[in-house]
């Protein structure tokens, strides 16, 4: 099978375990948002940055150099399980003795306790690496498709359980950790590979993934920088506040960013000799994914006040307009998302660190900036932020991968525009609707937008319904 279709064929299991396991997880999520307060998300909001940058420390970026290697033995892998157990454990034990120290920085004594728990996430995580980086190698997304229904499944229905029944904050602590540990026992079900401690020739695999695990930690302590500025000059309650606005905001794309990235690593490393072909097939997943995500994300932008009124209800009004402002960049995110993963996956690293540190200085100037003018301003300053970043920094990605700004804006102008229309015409109709509920004005909102969204896209692309259908199709076979 050629790699292209096993690709598809990868997208085809982790997208459909993706989408079936998101409805329950999506659900769950939002029936949480109503059970919890924003002070409970501004807590989490901050053990979550804490546990995300520091996990990274702890997988060394490991996984993806076993992924992008083009041979490693058993010996080697018995090595790299060793010396992810060490770094696992004491990744942990440093989180325990810094805990105080971070709750103490933030003013919020809760903290201590729940950073230490979450921070059990690591042992867990240490055994999974390996097994779910050789699964990616050899393109196994049927098994990985199985447990990620499972991992999901998992984690909502504990949040919810303990949500329902007064938990608070611990709810979202404790939903992480199951489902952190079934996915854990699930990779381990097929074999685990034994540590050696004997650790002389994983130098070769720590220069790939020491790299990636650099710039894999710019990038959440910079794209996580929102939370950190903010929960210090804003306090719990509107970190709070704008921390579920951007989970709204970002939902559609880490799911599908975790799907891609799932699939797009091991895709890449096979193509990274051919430049032309893998060009043309970075064009194409980029012509889809904008037809994807435009309508996703910019729908969710234009519907937003429904969306909260309905859905979420009163104590939420203010994550209105983070909603709104986080949305619209989204599809430039998810973009870029994919030609850094593709740039990873030719062995680019040090490139993808180079432009982590612009956005190391874009990124927390514009956070700053814009906490001075409150939550608002915060979820405000993406706007000019992603625009500027992906400006400065896809040429030179763009000249590794043989591919300009131009081709990328010949295979998004389609759908942009007809996003744009659908947008002015879920604005026009909002007028129109005025003095009706929120849930009949959410309805009617989302057919006018659907709808225009797809009439438009047809009349200017009318090969895009039937290239994502031949996907799927081919994705079969």
């Amino acid at each position: 099978m050629s790699v292209e279709k096993q690709t598809l064929s990868g997208l085809k299991w982790v997208g459909g375990a993706k989408f079936s396991s998101q409805l329950v997880s999506w659900a769950a999520t939002l029936l949480v948002m109503r059970l919890l307060l924003p002070r409970d998300y501004g807590l989490m909001a901050i053990v979550s940055v804490v546990t995300t940058v520091l996990g990274h420390v702890a997988e060394l970026g490991i996984g993806a150099s076993v992924i992008q290697s083009r041979e490693i033995t058993r010996e080697d892998l018995a090595k790299i399980s060793g010396l992810i157990m060490v770094v696992s454990i004491a990744v942990f034990l440093a989180l325990c003795a810094a805990a105080p120290l971070i709750a103490a920085i933030y003013e919020m004594p809760r903290l201590r306790l729940l950073i230490q728990v979450a921070g059990a996430q690591f042992l867990i995580s240490g055994i999974a690496t390996l097994p779910q980086a050789l699964a990616q190698r050899e393109f196994r997304f049927k098994w990985l498709a199985v447990i990620e229904v499972c991992w999901v499944l998992a984690a909502s229905a504990t949040t919810l359980a303990l949500a329902w029944v007064g938990a608070g904050v611990w709810a979202l602590v404790a939903g992480s950790l199951a489902g952190a540990l079934v996915r854990m026992l699930m990779l381990s079900a097929r074999g685990i590979v034994w540590p050696s401690f004997r650790l002389a020739g994983v130098r070769k695999f720590l220069a790939v993934g020491g790299a990636v695990m650099f710039g894999r930690i710019t990038w959440q302590v910079v794209y996580q920088s929102d939370v950190i500025i903010g929960a210090r000059r804003l306090g719990a309650a509107d970190i709070g506040t704008y921390s579920v606005a951007q989970q709204l905001a970002t939902l559609p794309m880490q799911r599908i960013m975790g799907v891609l990235n799932q699939v797009a690593l091991p895709a890449v490393a096979r193509l990274q000799d051919e430049k032309e072909r893998l060009r043309q097939r970075l064009l194409q997943a980029t012509r889809m994914l904008t037809a994807i995500s435009v309508p996703a994300l910019w729908g969710i932008s234009a519907v937003a006040p429904e969306l909260v009124g309905t859905i979420l209800g009163g104590k939420w009004h203010s994550a209105i307009f983070p909603l709104q402002a986080i949305s619209l960049v989204v599809p430039l995110r998810m973009i870029s998302g994919i030609y850094a993963t593709a740039g990873l996956g030719i062995g680019r690293a040090a490139l993808d660190f180079r432009n982590n540190i612009v956005a190391a200085i874009v990124l927390p100037s514009a956070f700053f900036t814009g906490t001075q003018y409150g939550l608002n301003g915060l979820a405000a300053s993406w706007l000019l932020a992603i625009p500027l970043i992906f400006t400065v920094n896809f040429p030179r990605l763009g000249r590794a991968l043989s591919t300009t700004v131009g081709d990328v804006a010949r295979a998004v102008w389609r759908p942009a525009a007809a996003g744009l229309v659908m947008y002015a015409l879920v604005v026009a109709s909002r007028i129109a609707l005025a003095g009706t509920t929120d849930l009949l004005r959410l309805v009617a909102l989302i057919s006018v937008g659907a709808a225009s969204y797809l009439v438009v896209l047809h009349a200017l692309d009318r090969k895009v319904g039937r290239d994502i259908l031949d996907l799927l199709r081919t994705g079969k076979q």
